[in-house]
């Protein structure tokens, strides 16, 4: 018997904290700093931009000064003069700074005294005729202060940044952690042997919604096993009692000489066999295929299923319908379910027995028999583990066990009904490759 496994309850079950170092408070703080990141790469980006959008527009404001004040520039004699005239156009030359020069010598300066040092200025030289050359700078501390201003303007957002990447990190956060938080919970509920509800399947296709498949899955592998494990314990300590019962006491009175090894040893042998069928009948009836299902011919199943018959069993049976059918599953098991029923068939019916093979919405194999049929009453118990009719007759009561498992195990089920004209059909009904289960 599996033992409940003890667990400690998920945190998300008694407050949801964040510990230090856990996976949710990882993932939160990883959020926040791409947020934060984020801001910060869009905020550089931004003041980049912008300061070389406004140093673009200084030198072409610069080279538009200085080719004004070049055309305004005559030489005459070896001398250069200015014709004041060509600079009416130009009413100012902004914090701009001008002269012309040749070698060493200085003939004129425009705008202010032309600076010495020309760190932090923007500047341009153009050569003129003779010889001479214009120099021209310009200072850039008014596009200096425009970035100043969006850096104040940044800081001063940044708290709201901030807050607005808090606030965007923890609803991402909740919304990511949502199915994980309901597949802990579950997964704790599993361990407890507390099947539960199948977990809704994410939107979309991606791991998490992997994930929740997954586990569902599983879920329902783990729950037919318990099942199964249950099944094949109440089911071997119901019916191993009696058999074992009898063996002992047989081999008791064959001890105290009460009967001859003569009288026993039948009795024995008779119970040991009993007991063979009913753990291989218990065994097949708890196995699940550790392999993936296959597409099936069922006709090709049918016909080793007729060979497997008796030769006296054999000619009774007529094969018909659709033989090309197939389903999605395993061989072996379909040919042993379809094996018990024509079993059933053939020993309760002294006439043919009909084997058919029919396919529309759903593939079914019926098993139609002439025999005596069984009472209304009892048709729902046909098919439960040791269940017989006739309690006295030979049997354990688990080949139509074993057709009903086998019948779930392929996604179908099993029905019985009794015939109008008299008998008995068995109807194994699996739904179409890629339809699905059988409601």
């Amino acid at each position: 018997m599996t033992q409940p496994i003890e667990q400690t309850a998920p945190a998300s079950s008694t407050g949801g904290r964040l510990w230090p170092g856990g996976f949710r408070n990882r993932m939160l703080l990883s959020l926040i700093a791409v947020v934060l990141l984020t801001a910060g790469l869009v905020g550089g980006l931004a003041y980049w931009r912008f300061q070389d959008t406004l140093n673009h527009d200084l030198q072409s404001e610069l080279e538009s000064y200085t080719s004004t004040i070049a055309q305004a520039v005559v030489v005459s004699r070896g001398e250069p003069s200015l014709d004041p005239s060509r600079l009416a156009s130009w009413p100012q030359l902004g914090k701009g700074r001008f002269r012309v020069v040749q070698g060493e010598r200085v003939f004129y300066e425009i705008g202010g005294r032309f600076p010495d040092n020309l760190t932090g200025w923007i500047s341009t030289r153009r050569a003129l005729e003779g010889g001479f050359v214009l120099e021209g700078a310009l200072d850039p501390s008014q596009s200096r202060e425009a970035l100043q201003a969006l850096i104040q303007t940044e800081l001063l957002a940044l708290p709201l940044s901030l807050g607005l990447a808090l606030a965007v990190a923890y609803l991402l956060f909740s919304y990511l952690m949502r199915p994980i938080r309901a597949l802990t919970e579950a997964t704790y509920a599993l361990a407890q042997q507390r099947f539960p509800e199948p977990l809704p399947i994410p939107p979309g296709d991606d791991e998490l919604a992997d994930l929740a498949r997954s586990f569902n899955r599983m879920s329902e592998a783990v729950r037919s096993f318990l099942e199964r494990e249950r099944s094949f314990s109440r089911y071997t300590s119901h019916e191993l009692r009696t058999p074992l019962a009898t063996l002992r006491a047989q081999i008791e009175a064959l001890e105290q000489g009460l009967l001859s090894q003569q009288e026993t040893l039948p009795a024995i042998k008779s119970s040991l066999g009993r007991l063979e069928r009913l753990l291989a009948g218990l065994i097949a009836l708890t196995r699940t295929p550790q392999t993936e299902p296959g597409r099936v011919r069922i006709g090709s199943v049918l016909a080793l299923t007729l060979d497997s018959l008796p030769p006296q069993w054999r000619g009774r049976v007529r094969l018909v319908g659709d033989l090309e059918a197939s389903i999605l599953g395993y061989e072996e098991p379909l040919q042993q379910a379809v094996g018990n029923l024509l079993h059933n068939a053939l020993k309760f019916s002294q006439k043919d027995v009909w084997l058919e093979i029919c396919q529309g919405e759903q593939i079914i194999i019926a098993v139609r028999d002439e025999g005596p049929g069984v009472p209304e009453d009892t048709l729902a118990r046909l098919g439960s583990p040791f269940f017989r009719l006739q309690p006295k007759t030979e049997g354990i009561g688990l080949g139509l066990a074993l057709v009903r498992h086998v019948a779930l195990m392929l996604g179908g089920q099993l029905e019985f009904g009794n015939r109008v004209g008299g008998g008995l059909e068995a109807q194994l009904i699996f739904p179409k490759p890629g339809v699905g289960h059988v409601a």
